[in-house]
């Protein structure tokens, strides 16, 4: 139990460092493919309330439109969107929804690790100086550092 703990204090504690850099996304790796993460990531999302409204990979949408000259490894991207929290924050800064959906990003290590990668919504957003979408937008970083905690 002791050990459980302290590892999930050190995940906690590298996801709050990335985001104290001032990077415009978390992250956090783990040591499982991208088709075994997948449903795993979608079921912390859904707990959260987000819904996932598109999806995409990349990797072979750029193969297909590129051809041959895309030398992509996998590399998928989930749209999420949390309607209560995108209702609350267009109703006090309507144009947020350049923003929206949130992404999320699952990018292939190699064979059984996998990157997922959140947007950091309290850096992405810096330029909105609305107050009150400032606390959802804070709000939401809070829940996606927990979310790539319980993933």
């Amino acid at each position: 139990m002791k050990v459980k703990i302290s590892i999930l204090l050190l995940m906690i504690i590298s996801i709050s460092v990335n985001a104290q850099k001032g990077n415009y996304y978390l992250s956090k790796s783990v040591d499982v493919s991208i088709e075994e993460i997948t449903p795993k990531v979608k079921e912390v999302l859904k707990k959260h309330g987000f819904g996932v409204v598109s999806e995409s990979n990349m990797d072979q949408s750029l193969k297909e439109k590129l051809g041959d000259v895309v030398d992509m490894k996998p590399y998928k991207v989930i749209g999420a969107c949390n309607a209560k929290i995108a209702h609350k924050i267009i109703s006090v800064e309507e144009n947020v929804a350049i923003f929206l959906p949130c992404k999320v990003i699952l990018k292939y290590i190699d064979e059984n690790k996998t990157e997922v990668v959140v947007v950091n919504p309290k850096i992405a957003m810096k330029a909105i100086k609305n107050p009150k979408a400032k606390e959802i937008i804070n709000e939401v970083s809070e829940m996606f550092k927990t979310i790539l905690s319980e993933i």
